[in-house]
């Protein structure tokens, strides 16, 4: 088997899809009260952030605020949140560029299994599956049907992305398999496999493939 990995956030949505979540989420006047709860306190986080306080990089910064978001989706019933999940699918599409639509299909023709993997809730990514993705991997929010808690959720970012990738598929060529990442965070996805492509990369990543001749894919 060979796969064709596709992060989320930046890559195949060429947008930070937590704010969107955000925003859609008020526009459609779901749960309020609890919603400003929670936005104030990833605002809250994503100042420590910016002024470098309590070890808030941007990685731990998206790690906490998707952690905070198993507090929102706690919030309401299993059939508001399902519909909500389908409206954002939809709402996000004009934000994936027909370039990696192109490149998933032709992945697929060529006979690669693909998959979306995120740090986002694996149920934030199930819809995505209409997209063409054999598998989506995610962090995990329902576990033996509990719903967890922001202090109970293991996001997944960093080598336990690749750990996901290693301990869900067994006899995987990943000499001949390939990921598309934007983000140096996530440099042990395309260190795994023999065909790396770094999709709109941000500084720190631009560098590191141009020193160790990743594939630039502008689009």
């Amino acid at each position: 088997m060979k796969l064709a990995i596709y992060d989320f956030d930046g890559t195949y949505v060429h947008i930070q899809t937590l704010p969107f979540l955000y925003k859609l989420w008020k526009s459609m006047k779901i749960n309020q009260k609890t919603h400003r709860c929670i936005w104030s306190k990833i605002t809250i986080t994503y100042l420590f952030h910016k002024l470098h306080l309590c070890g808030f990089d941007k990685a731990t910064f998206r790690s906490h605020a998707m952690a905070l978001t198993a507090d929102l989706f706690s919030s309401v019933d299993e059939e508001t949140l399902n519909a909500f999940l389908q409206s954002f699918h939809d709402q996000v599409q004009p934000f994936i560029s027909s370039d990696i639509k192109n490149q998933l299909k032709q992945d697929k023709q060529e006979g690669y299994h693909t998959v979306l993997l995120s740090g986002n809730f694996t149920n934030i990514l199930q819809p995505f599956l209409t997209d063409g993705f054999d598998t989506v991997l995610g962090t995990s929010w329902i576990i033996d049907g509990k719903r967890l808690t922001s202090k109970e959720v293991d996001i997944i970012i960093h080598n336990k992305k690749r750990e996901l990738i290693e301990s869900s598929f067994i006899d995987v060529d990943y000499n001949n398999s390939k990921s598309y990442a934007d983000s140096h965070y996530d440099l042990p996805i395309l260190e795994l496999v023999g065909e790396p492509v770094c999709v709109n990369p941000d500084k720190e990543l631009q560098t590191i493939a141009t020193s160790r001749n990743y594939r630039i894919w502008k689009i």
